[in-house]
């Protein structure tokens, strides 16, 4: 299973301290840098605006994702709050997966979204 881990400013984040430069991010840098050398980290890192990151994930089961969350630096110190989605099917560049869209899906779900009375 493939999970989004969505990292937002916690308690403990300092507004006056720099993202790299928060307490336990070298900690939470080299966590993360595990998960990944293991196969784990599909995509990692902060967002543009350096207000939180973002972690695309592999596990078994919501249980490794909750262990693998509350034994990050930055969670157990309340740098960041988390929360954790479960992710879908979709397109993926990585492993050259498409659902091939197209304007007969579009035709398709109309047809659909007019017999629901939806459009």
């Amino acid at each position: 299973m493939r999970f989004l881990i969505l990292l937002a400013p916690g308690q403990n984040w300092r507004e006056d301290v720099i993202f790299h430069n928060q307490p336990f991010m070298p900690e939470h840098a080299v966590y993360v840098q595990e998960a990944f050398n293991h196969g784990k980290v599909i995509l990692a890192g902060p967002y543009a605006d350096l207000t939180g990151g973002a972690i695309v994930i592999d596990a078994e089961n919501e249980d490794e994702i909750q262990t693998f969350i509350e034994h990050d630096p930055t969670v157990k110190n309340r740098i960041f709050t988390y929360q954790i989605k479960r992710w879908g099917e979709g397109m993926s560049k990585f492993e050259n997966i498409s659902p091939n869209f197209d304007q007969g899906y579009i035709d398709y779900k109309h047809k659909v979204q007019k017999e629901l009375k939806i459009i």
